[in-house]
């Protein structure tokens, strides 16, 4: 589905017919692009591959200003293909006392602090252009044919976050009925995360998305069963 065709989508489902009153087109698009990003978050859904060239004599490097739309290395790689492998800073320093002044030929090992923050092993003496595979942030949908970068079995679950996203405001009873359009935006990046995570894992990749399955979110839904049955007890 593209944009106009998802907007569509949503103001049917708020039982609008599909010309927008109570809920604007605007507010609908808001609701589809953070729920786009969101999704992409959740699960590193857009992978791209670049060229990077590292400054000589230089350790740490912010990627946001080379790559706008950065979210986290996958896998970084020479000119020639040799594998620049991810080291934490405590393997760094005890492998090399002085790694954070250690020039060589090329580097071989990089380290990822916060948002954007790579640091390289050893330090090139010239520039070097490295190849870097990340998980990119989606480009917002500014159109009515712009089409979202994730597999159109998921593009629903973006109709329900943007349902979720438009009711959240109308609060109590009316927010607790749009609590299952998230549960289901929650299940679809889910499956689409674990799909990705396994595939990063058989490339070996340096980064898998998080694992949604394994966090319980029940408190952001729902009071769980269990406690609730619990309280009744008491």
């Amino acid at each position: 589905m593209n944009r106009g065709q998802m907007a569509a989508r949503v103001s049917e489902r708020l039982a609008e017919g599909g010309a927008p009153t109570f809920y604007p087109a605007s507010k609908i698009i808001d609701g589809l692009n953070e729920g786009y990003g969101f999704f992409v978050f959740l699960t590193l859904a857009i992978e791209r591959t670049a060229p990077w060239v590292v400054a000589p004599n230089t350790t740490f490097h912010h990627l946001l200003p080379v790559f706008p739309d950065w979210i986290v290395p996958l896998r970084i790689a020479t000119a020639s293909g040799a594998r620049v492998r991810f080291s934490f800073l405590a393997d760094l320093a005890a492998r090399d006392s002085q790694w954070l002044v250690s020039p060589g030929y090329q580097v071989s090992r990089y380290t990822f602090q916060g948002s954007d923050l790579i640091g390289v092993y050893q330090q090139p003496t010239a520039p070097q252009t490295l190849t870097v595979t990340y998980a990119a942030g989606p480009a917002p949908l500014t159109d009515d044919a712009s089409v979202p970068e994730i597999p159109v079995e998921y593009h629903p679950a973006l109709v329900a976050y943007a349902i979720y996203y438009l009711r959240q405001v109308e609060g109590a009873q009316e927010f607790g009925k749009a609590l299952k359009y998230f549960q289901e935006f929650l299940e679809a990046a889910g499956k689409h995360g674990a799909y990705v995570r396994s595939r990063n894992l058989g490339c070996k990749y340096d980064t898998v998305p998080f694992e949604l399955a394994s966090f319980d979110h029940s408190h952001l839904l729902k009071l769980r069963p269990d406690l609730a049955d619990r309280k009744v007890a008491q």
